[in-house]
């Protein structure tokens, strides 16, 4: 392993410099990107859960916590990009910052947490979620606070850092459920711990035991519980409740009311994130007017949209091998940092390969944070065999970002507007959007807008 030579104080510095950066390319034209349907139907979704306690139109099926996120910024932002944005381009911005504080203290070296957040930075998929209104990059931001404030406890013996770790498990558990597998393993390690820690002292080690249950097991519940508040004042009862979150679990593992796409979808299974280049595909219509006349028929180059987070083949291919050589340092180093970086990983990872029903790539985003932190690791631990490794580093971010280049405007919105690109993506993602457009030789009445297609209420 290479001698770690970064100062505290320029590791900061960096890493501060590569949140701007992160800021930057995720706000990039934001205000110009057009509003797909999901956003529309984000911000209706938060208005009719807050004001009358109803779930939908939108992701009915999953927790509430961005309803009352992004309600609350509509009421302090107003109704435009950064009320229904604003949410999102926060949190995937700070999750920069979050991912290089958790890999500095998983594995103790500053410029392994500084090249962790530098690839989660220039992600497509990462950016590509930081700009919408739907809340999979919540899914990245709470368990990563809640994972950095449980090693803000174990270095401080603090039990206020220790509980601020539940309530942020808690608020991940109430965007998706997928929360609760980074809290499994993080518990589960508390436990080791207070098992060494008390040996043979049994009362202390169950008393031990039962506070931190109380910490991250009942808090992390009972703030879930507590966002549902706006649910009970329709009128529902907490003996209805169970019955409610049945429903939720029906829907979210069997898809029953999904919508087929309108495009060959493919990239539907998890097992193909890291052995094969994997896209997010989001094509939607933005239903502009030509010249702004609202009776005039919507032009189909300016009223579709193809926003396509792309994984980034010279990360995403790295991390499968990347966690075999974290599980080779656990095993034969006994490291406790590689442990639970492969638990995280395999525990948020192997749900999703096994389960039946389709999985789309932006739930990539509850696995993603660990799997750039072991590829991190993985380009540290492969450079230290060369007498340059400095140079074999930074050639290879100097790659990652040539690749990522393209991939990011694609993600952002802008791939139909270049050449080579624009007969791909309607082939490809556009067919089905260009024949339901209405035809300029049947005009349709004054104020008439054609049918939007359904929201993606199951990502």
């Amino acid at each position: 392993m290479i001698t770690t030579t970064l100062s505290a104080r320029s590791t900061m510095w960096t890493l501060a410099f590569i949140t701007l950066w992160a800021l930057f390319l995720n706000g990039f034209q934001l205000s110009r990107q057009p509003v797909s349907e999901d956003d529309y139907y984000v911000a209706l979704s938060a208005i009719n859960y807050m004001e009358s306690g109803q779930l939908g139109p939108t992701m009915w099926n999953h927790p509430c916590l961005r309803n009352i996120l992004v309600y609350y910024a509509l009421q302090m932002f107003g109704t435009g990009v950064l009320g229904v944005k604003g949410v999102s381009l926060l949190l995937g911005t700070l999750c920069t910052p979050l991912v290089g504080l958790v890999a500095q203290r998983i594995f103790k070296d500053n410029r392994i947490a500084l090249i962790a957040a530098f690839l989660w930075a220039c992600d497509a998929l990462v950016i590509d979620f930081s700009r919408q209104g739907i809340n999979d990059i919540y899914l990245s931001f709470f368990p990563l606070i809640a994972i950095y404030l449980f090693y803000r406890h174990r270095e401080s013996g603090r039990q206020l850092w220790l509980l601020g770790s539940g309530i942020c498990f808690g608020l991940g558990l109430a965007s998706k459920w997928s929360a609760v597998f980074p809290l499994i393993v993080t518990f589960a390690l508390l436990l080791v711990t207070i098992n060494k820690e008390t040996k043979d002292a049994i009362r202390a080690r169950i008393v031990r035991y039962c506070h931190v249950t109380a910490l991250l097991l009942i808090v992390p519940a009972l703030v879930y519980l507590l966002t549902f508040i706006p649910w009970f004042g329709r009128g529902y009862s907490l003996s209805e409740w169970p019955a409610l979150q049945r429903s939720m679990f029906l829907e979210t593992s069997q898809h029953v009311g999904y919508h087929p796409k309108k495009w060959d979808d493919k990239d539907n299974r998890a097992y193909k994130w890291f052995v094969a280049p994997s896209v997010f595909v989001d094509p939607f219509m933005n239903m502009d007017t030509a010249d702004g006349d609202p009776r005039s028929l919507p032009s189909f180059d300016k009223s579709v949209t193809v926003v396509l987070g792309y994984a980034n083949p010279l990360v995403w291919l790295l991390v499968l091998p990347a966690i075999i050589v974290l599980l080779r340092r656990g095993f034969r180093e006994r490291d406790e940092g590689a442990w639970y970086l492969t638990g995280l990983f395999l525990a948020s990872y192997l749900p999703l390969v096994a389960s039946p029903r389709p999985i789309w790539m932006n739930t990539a985003l509850s696995v993603l944070p660990y799997a750039i932190m072991a590829v991190a690791f993985f380009v540290w631990t492969i450079a230290g065999r060369f007498k340059r490794n400095n140079v074999v580093i930074a050639s290879y971010l100097v790659l990652v970002l040539i690749v990522a280049s393209p991939l990011y405007l694609l993600a952002i919105g802008k791939g139909t507007r270049i050449p080579v690109l624009n007969n791909y993506l309607v082939e490809q993602y556009l067919v089905q959007f260009k024949k339901e457009m209405p035809s300029e030789r049947t005009p349709s009445a004054p104020g008439h807008v054609s049918a939007v297609p359904a929201p993606h209420e199951n990502k």
